[in-house]
């Protein structure tokens, strides 16, 4: 729009410098056709010419007429204040345009020499016009205006237009965007079938590659759960025929079995944990947390343990569900079996993250002990049975899903763990 600009001013700028040129050459035509020569052979011109402006005193058009020897035969009567030099360079039946100042004005000149023939042998004279450019470049200024005005008119349109319709083609895949953002949170399952055809086999091309993962995902687990079953009869078998020898073989074969056993459920639920996936389906804390409080109350009814849950109903969690059991399982089955007699968790969402808080009232973990006991294998007190896996197994599934967690004094005299996810 800016080259088209520039080229139509510069095409108007011509056009009017031609249009004066034109002009100032038709008036020496008209002074030539006007011009005679008297009875003394004396070039004569009338003092009223029919140009009208060239009659006006403060007119913009001048004309006067000089001999070779610089003086002056003639001149209008809009002349009568201005002055024009006399040409350097004169050559006869030739038109010469030029352009002067006078008075802060600037003027473009025409001059034309012509020879008269009389009795009294040839004379030249020299014709002259010049005209104020100030009109020309007012018109010149004014159609810039318009002409700038106009554009940047039609521009904005042209822009209004074009977004318009960029957003009504794009419309699509923005509803695109949406909806995979509804199955992150998930709120939906696939994708709509209500597409244009131009963009049909790229929704159905997403809608088969989340198909696909999640028959991967169900076959993958399905696979770990069978050969976690698998595994477990014959090591129930090792553990009948150990039965069967001397008490003190049966103790080192026992131990190493148990070894064997948890080194495989470890590594049976740390190959089964899905991780963070954009696509995972949204679970709501507080009933899957209410589950695994009323499992650990009947556990550990004897202790009569006094639990809090500061859960908001609403408040969602994007985790895969058997991690989350895994995860909440195993923190709050520690912190039942460290308390004296409370645990209180709690929930909140802050921004794009939820933290979860897990507090008890036994006697904490010491300072040096609190990395140590992440893991696998390390226990805080080696003499409460368990194999060290519940806390390594959680943080396993923190890096996963790329969460983090701390452990603290709890106000309630115990310690406190803190989840982000």
């Amino acid at each position: 729009m800016t080259l088209t600009g520039l080229v139509l001013d510069k095409g108007f700028r011509n056009n009017v410098e031609h249009a004066q040129r034109e002009n100032l050459r038709t008036q020496i035509y008209t002074l030539l056709a006007t011009a005679e020569l008297d009875e003394n052979n004396k070039l004569y011109l009338p003092e009223d010419i029919t140009e009208p402006r060239l009659n006006l005193p403060e007119s913009t058009l001048h004309a006067r007429v000089m001999a070779d020897d610089k003086k002056t035969v003639w001149r209008s009567k809009s002349m009568l204040s201005k002055n024009i030099g006399f040409p350097k360079n004169i050559i006869i039946g030739e038109l010469i345009f030029s352009d002067f100042k006078h008075n802060g004005s600037t003027y473009t000149l025409l001059n034309f020499a012509t020879q008269w023939i009389s009795d009294d042998g040839e004379q030249t004279y020299i014709f002259q016009i010049s005209e104020n450019k100030n009109v020309f470049n007012s018109q010149i200024v004014l159609f810039r205006k318009n002409l700038w005005g106009w554009l940047a008119g039609v521009s904005i349109i042209l822009i209004i237009i074009q977004t318009i319709i960029l957003r009504w083609g794009l419309k699509p895949l923005r509803h695109v965007a949406e909806e995979l953002i509804r199955i992150e949170e998930g709120k939906a399952k696939k994708l709509s079938d209500d597409y244009p055809k131009e963009i049909t086999p790229l929704t159905n091309n997403l809608n088969q590659l989340l198909d696909s993962s999640q028959q991967q995902l169900t076959r993958y687990r399905d696979a770990l759960g069978n050969m976690a079953h698998s595994l477990k009869t014959p090591i129930a078998v090792l553990q009948g025929i150990i039965n069967t020898t001397s008490n003190k073989e049966k103790e080192v074969a026992l131990e190493q079995l148990a070894t064997i056993n948890n080194i495989v459920e470890f590594q049976l639920q740390r190959a089964a944990t899905v991780g963070r996936l954009q696509l995972l389906d949204a679970i709501a804390l507080h009933p899957t947390t209410q589950k695994i409080i009323n499992t650990l109350n009947k556990v550990h009814k004897d202790k009569n343990i006094n639990v809090q849950i500061d859960i908001a109903d609403e408040l969602m969690v994007k985790m895969d569900q058997g991690d989350l059991y895994e995860l909440l399982g195993n923190l709050l089955e520690n912190a039942y079996k460290w308390c004296n007699s409370k645990v209180a968790i709690s929930a909140i969402q802050l921004n794009e993250e939820v933290q979860i808080s897990i507090e008890d009232n036994g006697p904490g973990i010491d300072k040096n002990e609190q990395e140590r006991i992440l893991l696998r294998g390390q226990r805080a007190d080696q003499n409460t049975p368990g194999h060290g896996l519940g806390l390594a197994m959680v943080n396993n599934i923190l890096l996963l899903y790329k969460a983090e967690m701390k452990i603290s004094d709890s106000p309630l005299g115990g310690t406190k763990i803190i989840i982000k996810i």
